[in-house]
């Protein structure tokens, strides 16, 4: 296969970045390009069963990107790669720092998974708003290549660039559209019309405004609309939204159903999918919904939803974060008649081998 390709990456739990990063090293390995994953731990690991075993995993056994900079290091000197492919920040600028102190000849490719002028602004952590912000600002853009996921953070980051070099180019998040017959292996399709069934899948983390979603939620009781709204996934916010949950007696209206390994079954009976972030990078979510006919409303949060959402054809863009509009966007989705072939239609866009051969083009020389 030649000399591998070094993916880095924090960890192997069910994230998008993470399942993208899975879904391409085992589409390089199918390609005969060799690949080796780094990750810092494998903690809740879900997603490494999902690992071609043809991909080599290296596990540093590290809880921090801040703690990994010598595992690295002497991982990169013994193993002298030519390209790596890094998913975080954090990492990216590690990468950076060994290049420069050891001179080593590697070519950094980093993938931006987030909008940073967004994410800094958010930030409860003091390590990450103050130093991290400093590390990042200073030498994320010593890196050779960044890929941005979406038109949005594209632009965001060519602004943050400045009169820099480092080549700034997009390269969408896939989906690979699957048969209406692979999806409902049970011989059950998509939900009824008229099951008003809202959907959240994510983690439980102020980046993901799940507390906005419930205020919506309670304004669509107020207004006399029925529906209930199934929440999938876990996190740090878990206990606030239960409390806000009581605050507003939606306990018969919202379940909180847990971080799921499989999400299909909860896709299969949602009618709307509902995102209300303050900042995106490129929500997978929104392509996993869609691929089972499910329209979505979302909030037009920088960056990615405005490059996924037609209007009136796979679901609604909402501006700002007004509850009593969002929630009036989703009354109308509840009340129409989508063409569910049409939204599945509407990903083709997002072609998998589209995608990865780009990055093939930007990764392999002509001579592996």
């Amino acid at each position: 296969m030649g000399q591998p390709i070094l993916f880095v990456i924090n960890s192997l739990r069910l994230g998008g970045a993470e399942k993208i990063c899975i879904e391409l090293a085992n589409a390089f390995v199918e390609r005969g390009i060799a690949v080796d994953l780094m990750v810092l731990e494998l903690r809740e690991a879900v997603l490494q069963e999902r690992l071609n075993p043809k991909v080599r995993l290296i596990n540093l056994e590290i809880n921090h990107a801040r703690q990994s900079f010598f595992s690295i290091k002497n991982i990169l000197v013994k193993s002298n790669y030519g390209e790596v492919l890094v998913f975080t920040f954090q990492l990216s600028v590690v990468l950076v720092l060994i290049r420069k102190l050891y001179g080593l000849k590697f070519r950094i490719t980093a993938r931006a998974i987030n909008n940073l002028s967004e994410k800094f602004r958010r930030e409860t952590s003091l390590w990450h708003k103050y130093v991290g912000q400093f590390l990042i600002r200073k030498f994320y853009f010593d890196v050779d290549t960044i890929i941005a996921q979406s038109s949005g953070m594209q632009k965001e980051l060519e602004d943050l660039r400045g009169t820099g070099r480092t080549t700034i180019k997009t390269i969408f998040n896939f989906h690979q559209l699957r048969s209406l017959n692979e999806l409902f292996v049970d011989g059950k399709g998509v939900g009824q019309e008229g099951q008003c069934n809202l959907l959240f899948v994510g983690k439980l983390k102020p980046q993901k405004n799940v507390g906005f979603l419930l205020e919506v939620a309670h304004e669509l009781k107020k207004a006399g609309q029925y529906f209930h709204f199934t929440i999938v996934g876990d996190g740090p916010e878990m206990k606030s939204l239960l409390e806000l949950r009581g605050k507003y007696a939606l306990e018969k209206e919202v379940t909180f159903a847990g971080m799921q390994k499989n999400v299909s079954q909860f896709y299969a009976k949602a009618s709307v999918m509902l995102l209300g972030s303050w900042y995106e990078g490129f929500p997978n979510v929104i392509l996993e919904a869609m691929e089972y006919g499910i329209p979505a409303v979302c909030v037009n949060c920088p960056s990615g939803p405005e490059d996924i959402i037609i209007n009136g054809e796979n679901g609604k863009l909402v501006e700002g974060h007004h509850v009593r509009t969002f929630s009036e966007e989703v009354i109308q989705v509840l009340h129409t008649k989508w063409d569910r072939d049409v939204i599945r239609n509407s990903l083709k866009r997002f072609s998998k081998d589209a995608a990865v051969q780009k990055y093939v083009d930007l990764l392999v020389k002509s001579d592996c």
